[in-house]
């Protein structure tokens, strides 16, 4: 099952060009053969288009020039702001047509780019939305070729049920400005999210996670050879650790 809120996401930051090549590909042959995500993206171009027809970007008035060269000097002048309103109106339209939880969409390229915040803010929007997975699965042979297939990256998605730790699925959050993977486990009646950020480069698999708080959750970072993971969650800094603990041992599912 797809979520719309994710989705809407996609078809903003593809319209936008927010998306690196691969995400991009993958976005395209997705949208090919998905008639839903091809109205919502002609929903977004046109209404970009038409306010884009009809509004200017706003400029400074004479007064403010003087005003700003007097105290500055001329050389500071700037001949128009550079913030153009077209794509905030067009943004805010977005939203207020999507209403609801889909406003966050409309909104998401104004949110704070801190990773810390992009993670937390996609567990909460989860918690919010009918289901908080993309696609329902406990098992790891459907959940990671499903992000193999949309994003050309998936992290290891090992079967933790035996541990008390039961697999319900992943999906597709943004942070930084990119799609990443996100595999949700529950624990009694607490859902885990752990994000999976793609990074170049060697990290030391052994090193200790790192704890913080976010807004009354616990997030838990730890590296990985070719994620940096985050757990999220509402259970306590002790269970959260142990969590990861097992994910860590357990070692990748193919």
């Amino acid at each position: 099952m797809k979520s719309r809120d994710t989705d809407l996401m996609l078809v903003n930051a593809y319209v936008d060009g927010e998306l690196d090549a691969s995400a991009t590909l993958a976005f395209e042959r997705r949208m090919a053969k998905d008639k839903t995500l091809q109205a919502a993206h002609g929903r977004v171009v046109a209404l970009q288009n038409a306010l884009a027809a009809k509004l200017r970007p706003a400029q400074i008035s004479d007064s403010m020039q003087q005003r700003i060269a007097t105290a500055f000097g001329p050389s500071t002048v700037p001949k128009a702001l550079r913030f153009d309103w077209r794509q905030m109106a067009a943004s805010a339209v977005v939203a207020a047509m999507l209403g609801g939880g889909a406003t966050l969409v409309g909104l998401q390229r104004f949110a704070p780019s801190n990773s810390f915040d992009a993670i937390v803010a996609g567990h909460e929007r989860s918690l919010l939305a009918a289901t908080p997975v993309d696609v329902v699965s406990s098992d790891h042979h459907t959940v990671k070729p499903w992000f193999d297939q949309r994003l050309a990256v998936s992290p290891p998605v090992p079967d933790l049920a035996a541990e008390g730790y039961a697999l319900v699925g992943g999906r597709v959050d943004i942070v930084g400005g990119k799609p990443v993977p996100t595999l949700v486990y529950k624990l009694r009646q607490h859902l885990i999210s752990l994000v999976a950020v793609p990074h170049v480069g060697g990290s030391d698999e052994q090193a200790v996670g790192k704890f913080t708080t976010r807004d009354g959750y616990s997030v838990l970072t730890w590296p990985g050879s070719d994620f940096t993971y985050s757990a999220v969650s509402d259970v306590p800094k002790s269970e959260l650790e142990a969590f990861a603990a097992k994910w860590r041992a357990t070692g990748p599912a193919e």
